[in-house]
């Protein structure tokens, strides 16, 4: 009778377990790990009960919502499961859930086979048998690891892989991608350039040019006889950033997935040592060497008409900006991007004379601000 009355007195386990659960993924991250004081301290045990707390718990680990580990200094420690999870454990060997265990650890990174044997020292029958079950469940996948051709590792289906393992946007199925990167390379360079240098509007004509003391070479007219370009003066800041160019180069469409401003540098710095463009103030900006009509469409897109942008035409630039820029630039030609070309003394300049480039206290900061020299 006595045993009856304690056992109707008895909190119910499996529903304080259930409410523990509740707690913990209510409180707490995914990544969090639990130790019997994180899990007495929702209150949901009564009276501090360790016994019962332990039941619970034990309780979770059976049903898969909670993974036992090993915490600091080798203390008792739990980790919450989703409920999406738990479904996948429960329908796993106990051999397929210590094999998926280990892949979950290591996150995006995934993990190569033979270290997977070494963690759960698991025969190689086994756990080829394991690895197949749970890649034929769609539960994990194969990746393979662009640092070392041939070497295949295995992380969960749903993860994607990191930028280590694949090689980032540069690569496809562990391969490098030169087609992709030649298209993108060509459209920076010509977007870049289009930013570097201004093309002269009809309304400013020759005979302003003349009456400036600047003719356009006759190579340049042969280029495009309608579209002629003059460099920005010096110290104009106005040439694309990193973020400006990832940003237009994601809004073009022209690549399958979204680029990030670091793939976007990497390519920019190719570009400086294919020297088609120049980095100023230590990479703040970027200036094109060649002018719009004079970058060359690489072969990979003959017949294409273009990526959304057009030979001397910029999408960005408004009517007034437009206007503004002719008043600008009227009027400057190449020699003014250097300090020379204002000098009022310049054709008293000589090497070793009374005023010369190795005195010139311009030359100096001009290249150190404007090509960060």
């Amino acid at each position: 009778m006595t045993s009856a009355a304690n056992n109707s007195r008895s909190p119910n386990v499996a529903a304080l377990a259930s409410k523990l659960y509740e707690e913990c993924r209510n409180k707490f991250s995914a990544d969090h790990l639990f130790y019997q004081k994180d899990l007495l301290s929702l209150g949901v045990v009564p009276n501090d009960n360790l016994p019962l707390l332990v039941q619970c718990a034990q309780s979770l680990v059976d049903k898969k919502l909670l993974r036992l580990l090993s915490g600091k200094d080798g203390r008792l420690a739990w980790k919450i499961i989703s409920q999406e999870d738990a479904e996948k454990f429960q329908n796993l060997t106990a051999d397929e859930s210590l094999v998926y265990n280990v892949i979950h650890s290591t996150g995006r990174s995934g993990i190569w086979q033979r270290e997977i044997t070494t963690r759960t020292n698991l025969t190689a029958t086994i756990l080829s048998r394991c690895l197949k079950s749970l890649e034929g469940k769609n539960y994990i996948k194969k990746i393979r690891n662009v640092k070392q051709t041939g070497k295949i590792i295995y992380m969960l289906a749903e993860l994607t892989p990191s930028e280590d393992v694949t090689g980032g946007a540069w690569f496809t199925d562990g391969v490098l991608d030169s087609n992709f990167i030649k298209i993108l390379a060509y459209f920076i360079e010509f977007f870049v350039s289009r930013k570097s240098w201004y093309e002269v509007s009809t309304t400013i004509d020759a005979h302003k040019h003349r009456n400036k003391r600047q003719k356009i070479s006759g190579s340049a007219a042969k280029l495009d006889p309608e579209k002629q370009y003059l460099p920005y003066p010096a110290g104009y800041q106005g040439y694309p950033t990193v973020p400006l160019v990832a940003a237009e180069v994601n809004k073009s469409g022209i690549t399958p997935v979204n680029m990030v401003e670091e793939s976007i540098g990497q390519l920019l710095e190719m570009l400086c040592y294919d020297n088609k463009l120049v980095a100023l103030e230590n990479g703040q900006f970027y200036k094109a060497v060649k002018k719009p009509n004079e970058v060359k469409k690489p072969k990979e897109l003959c017949g294409v008409e273009d990526l959304g942008l057009k030979q001397g035409d910029d999408a960005n630039d408004t009517k007034e900006d437009t206007a503004e820029d002719e008043n600008i630039m009227a009027g400057r030609g190449g020699m003014t991007e250097a300090p020379c070309g204002q000098c009022p003394v310049f054709k008293l300049c000589t090497p070793g004379g009374a005023v010369s480039p190795e005195t010139c206290k311009y030359f100096d900061s001009w290249l150190e601000k404007t090509l960060g020299f």
